[in-house]
């Protein structure tokens, strides 16, 4: 178990600066009032598997600094684990959760999973006092709840960030797993209404996930900080470095031979200089990676056999670029899923027909630096024409709610975080099946087309954010929460 410092960030003050955020600060610092002279004399503690990488370890930084400058005592505390067998299950039980994989759990999976999170307690115990309020986030540390309690007199909250719309056997298989860590839990988080199995609904409330707008990942870039970052990770190299040296570890591309390599003058993307379509998550087959990469590609080739040649929509259709991006597998080694999904597009990439693979870019962004990364996918979001979230099963989908935020149109899958954020015409596009290729061909053509229809996407995908999305909206529904479940 890991304590982990957060660092220095952006203020109230800073976020006030801001003319579209500055009536959602004010709104937040007077509901905040009450629940916060109510939390006095605890510490909050936030515990779950990582500290690098996803949506829980982006929010969590943002959270407690606007906390503590309000006078909360919240820390955050990680999970170790080194056993293979323990990932592997608790990707399982993830995928299940989503409705995908067999469902099947043995009694030799929940001798891991509670040895994993035995050998975690001992710390957790030095840490937290009696009085203190824990949060634990996802399965991967949720038999800590009953080994706390049986040693400190705490509340104990269980957040899960990810679901399913419907019943399965998959998900009742795995919800019947999870069980009987359940019931030492006083209350339980879900994103949505849709994903709370049917005997926790009435201990549940629902906390829709959130971005920080001044993060690395989402503050403003200018032109030139822009085109500076995908020079100094290696996505340009027709560009000079003029403030900055280039990262000391560069993103890598997919070769048409299938080796991983960095590009040079010579194997240039042309990113700044034509149309893009960017989908960027981690390798995982429910991503829709593939499926998106088919329909591209269908849409590409349609266009040169029905596409008028001296037409608009035909060049820009022609010109536009794919980009896939997601983590290199060398920082990653917990993943043993992820490398087999990247193995199997870089399979399909390399019996792509030559004259379509330099119109396609599988990247992998380097994890060694947070900061590098997130101001990597910044630079990408930000320099794409359509940001794509192709997901056939997602928890929420923040990649779109970071896109509208930058005022880029989105692709969404009908996923239930995605077609809960995005409105379909009004702030982007649901396309209702992900692995529809020919409706999804179609999609992706049409919003190249049609430029004005995305600038008001954009625009309205924006202030729907601001109204809904944003940490501070977040936050009062997480103070409410911790309020009422003191002890």
């Amino acid at each position: 178990m890991q304590k982990i410092n957060v660092k220095p960030g952006a203020k109230l003050v800073d976020y006030k600066a801001y003319g579209s955020l500055y009536s959602s600060v004010l709104d937040f610092l007077e509901q905040a009032k009450e629940p916060i002279e109510s939390l006095k004399g605890r510490t909050i503690w936030m515990i779950n598997s990582t500290a690098i990488g996803g949506g829980v370890a982006e929010m969590l930084p943002s959270q407690m600094r606007i906390l503590r400058e309000l006078g909360v005592s919240i820390e955050w505390l990680v999970i170790e684990a080194k056993k293979d067998a323990f990932f592997d299950l608790t990707k399982r039980i993830h995928n299940a959760i989503h409705g995908s994989g067999t469902g099947i759990f043995t009694e030799e999976d929940r001798k891991i999973y509670k040895e994993i999170n035995q050998n975690n307690l001992p710390k957790a115990l030095e840490f937290i006092n009696d009085g203190d309020i824990v949060v634990v986030h996802d399965p991967q540390p949720m038999p800590l709840a009953a080994m706390i309690k049986n040693e400190k007199e705490v509340s104990i909250i269980w957040r899960c960030h990810i679901g399913l719309e419907e019943d399965t056997a998959v998900t009742d298989a795995v919800w019947k797993f999870l069980e009987p860590y359940t019931k030492d839990y006083d209350h339980f988080v879900f994103s949505l209404p849709s994903y709370v199995p049917k005997p926790l609904k009435n201990r549940t409330s629902i906390i829709p996930p959130a971005i920080d707008p001044l993060s690395h990942k989402n503050r403003e870039l200018q032109l030139h900080k822009c085109i500076g970052i995908l020079y100094q990770s290696g996505i340009l190299d027709d560009h000079k470095a003029i403030l900055y040296d280039r990262y000391e570890h560069l993103v890598r591309k997919v070769m048409p031979d299938g080796s991983f390599g960095v590009l040079d003058a010579d194997n240039n993307l042309d990113l700044i200089y034509r149309p893009i379509v960017t989908e960027i998550s981690r390798w995982d087959r429910l991503k829709g990676f593939k499926e998106l990469m088919e329909a591209f590609i269908k849409m590409k080739l349609d266009n040169r056999k029905h596409g008028d040649p001296k037409s608009l929509d035909y060049k820009r259709i022609e010109m536009t670029l794919l980009v896939l991006g997601g983590p290199d597998p060398a920082f990653v080694s917990d993943d043993p899923e992820g490398k087999e999904v990247l193995k199997e597009l870089t399979a399909i990439y390399k019996d792509v027909d030559p004259s379509l693979q330099n119109d396609i870019a599988i990247l992998l962004l380097p994890l060694d630096n947070p900061k590098e990364n997130a101001l990597i996918v910044n630079a990408l979001q930000r320099t794409s024409t359509i940001i794509v979230q192709n997901s056939i099963q997602e928890g929420f989908g923040l990649t779109a709610t970071e896109a509208m935020w930058k005022r880029k149109p989105v692709l969404v899958s009908n996923a239930a975080g995605l077609k809960y954020q995005v409105i379909h015409n009004k702030t982007g596009q649901i396309n209702p099946d992900p692995t529809d290729i020919a409706s999804l061909s179609k999609t992706l053509a049409y919003m190249l087309n049609h430029p004005k229809e995305r600038d008001k996407w954009g625009f309205n995908g924006q202030l729907r954010v601001i109204q809904n999305f944003t940490l501070f909206s977040q936050l009062i529904s997480w103070l409410e929460v911790l309020s009422k479940n003191k002890i």
